[in-house]
């Protein structure tokens, strides 16, 4: 429905315009009427509406004068005038005013409805333009970003990459160019508990990108959404003061900071896969190096980076322990990982190692299949734990018993025998993700009481019902959203979200991110 107001200083005139035009079937609501001109204008100023009807002569502001102020606030707005007087002067100051219709007191109510039929349909087609130029901002966006990562990752072949810069109008021409890599800081604090629109990371990821446009800095991409990535086009020379203002920038506009990597420079687009991996490998040492600062290659020779290096490969073997049941080896990667961290001068960098360990750990449970309800109460009594420790000792007896405890967990997980219906509810969830499944219909379905079928179900499989439903949606749809002919709200829709807000709510709290965002990444 269009918003319109209509304005006549004859209330009689008024009343008769708005009981005898069928406005709703002309898909318009009249959301204010007033024979006032000034307490209108001041309605327009405070409220977007689509179409003003205003009689054109009236005391104190005439209603040229109103839809003067009118298109200044709302230059879209459609005016319409309706004269009692048959003047030149009234009628060419009208189409000056590009005015979309012009009616003749006493009012014919045909005139009327055919001038509105006109006026909505000039709408209608606006909005389509609108929203076909708005998906074409929206799928070129992704495609680019999507292709920028590709070519980074060295994962495009020629041919492709041809076929991609005759169709979208993307430079990436590079003489010599730096790949970069901006970390947001602290992500992980920031996100709990803040709004997608407002949240620290998404300002400070909007500030990195106006800076790198408004600096020409090159061709920016999205990595994730606490990290852009970047192909830097400037001089080599020059590399260090541009991102030490950006990070000036992102100091002076609040609490938040980052920390950007870069690789050497390249020559020529088939070499930058080189540079990014080189920007990735130091921007996953900044636990050892410190954050809020610029990490160049130089730094692959300190001992920081080869540190993490050293420990990554720990962590993998001690992840490979942990789902082998291998609980020997898990003591011995423990006792190799500590005996690195007793060189750390400041506490400190002992609560970041920490920290970083249960993100790693966190990742590779999420890997392993566990429940995000299991996962979301480990990862938290994590970080509670790792702030209320004291010594290295504690940290070390915590990981040690932590580790046993998750080892055992994936092994009686592993040894459970399975239920035999358990194919059929999976079989039946898959099929049905679009419509209303409940745990009430699925006991009857098979043949339980919904309290005996939801207690076994959560002994069987580890989870809820419900939450399981949930946990299907989202896998669906994280695998729709990396098929870019799906549009989100399609997706929502197939995944059985009639609300689109609520999938985008569901699917941030499942995966930390908007489902745009992850489309982005993708």
């Amino acid at each position: 429905m269009y918003k319109a107001i209509l304005v006549d200083d004859e209330n009689f005139d008024l009343i008769g315009m708005q009981q005898l035009i069928p406005w709703s079937s002309l898909q318009i609501e009249i959301v204010y009427s007033s024979t006032k001109p000034l307490a209108a204008l001041s309605y327009i100023q405070e409220n977007e509406i689509d179409i003003l009807i205003t009689d054109i002569k009236m005391p104190v502001m005439s209603g040229l004068e109103l839809a003067k102020a009118a298109l200044q606030k709302n230059a879209g707005l459609k005016v319409m005038f309706i004269s009692g007087y048959q003047d030149f002067e009234y009628a060419k100051q009208a189409l000056h005013l590009k005015a979309d219709g012009y009616i003749l007191k006493p009012v014919d109510d045909d005139e009327v409805i055919e001038t509105l039929k006109r006026v909505v349909a000039a709408l209608d087609e606006r909005a389509r333009f609108e929203k076909a130029t708005d998906a074409n901002l929206e799928s070129f966006e992704f495609v680019k970003h999507n292709f920028l990562l590709h070519l980074m990752e060295g994962t495009i072949e020629e041919e492709t990459l041809q076929a991609f810069m005759r169709k979208y109008p993307v430079e990436v021409s590079v003489d010599r160019a730096h790949a970069v890599i901006i970390e947001i800081d602290d992500a992980a604090r920031m996100m709990q508990g803040q709004q997608a629109e407002s949240d620290p990371i998404t300002t400070t990821a909007r500030l990195i990108v106006s800076y790198i446009e408004s600096h020409g800095l090159g061709l920016w991409y999205r990595l994730s959404p606490t990290r852009i990535g970047l192909i830097y086009s400037g001089y080599s020379e020059h590399i260090e003061r541009d991102f030490n203002g950006l990070l000036s920038e992102i100091r002076a506009n609040g609490n938040t900071t980052a920390t950007i990597s870069y690789g050497q420079a390249v020559s020529g687009i088939p070499m930058l896969p080189a540079s990014f991996k080189e920007a990735r490998e130091l921007i996953d040492c900044k636990m050892f190096i410190g954050k809020n600062r610029i990490i160049s290659p130089g730094a692959s020779q300190t001992a920081g980076v080869r540190n993490a290096k050293d420990m990554n490969a720990i962590l993998d073997q001690l992840f490979k322990s942990i789902s082998n049941y291998s609980l020997v080896v898990v003591c011995d990667c423990i006792e190799e990982l500590f005996e690195s961290v007793q060189a750390f001068a400041e506490p400190v960098k002992v609560y970041h190692f920490s920290t970083h360990i249960i993100s790693r750990l966190e990742g590779y449970l999420s890997d392993a299949g566990t429940s995000s309800e299991v996962l979301a109460n480990w990862k938290n009594n994590g970080f509670a734990a790792v702030q209320q420790f004291e010594t290295i000792d504690d940290i070390k007896s915590w990981l040690r018993r932590t580790a046993f405890e998750l080892s055992e967990m994936l092994y009686m997980r592993s040894q459970k025998p399975v239920w035999r219906l358990y194919a059929d509810i999976e079989e039946f969830v898959t099929a049905n993700l679009a419509s209303d499944i409940t745990l009430k219909d699925m006991a009857s379905r098979f043949s339980y009481s919904p309290n005996h079928f939801g207690v076994l179900f959560k002994e069987q499989v580890g989870i809820s019902f419900n939450d399981y439903v949930v946990s299907r949606r989202m896998a669906k749809a994280k695998e729709m959203l990396q098929q870019p002919q799906y549009k989100i709200y399609e997706i929502a829709d197939r995944v059985g979200y009639k609300s689109l807000t609520y999938f985008s709510r569901m699917f941030k709290e499942a995966f930390g991110m908007t489902p745009g965002d992850y489309r982005k990444q993708s």
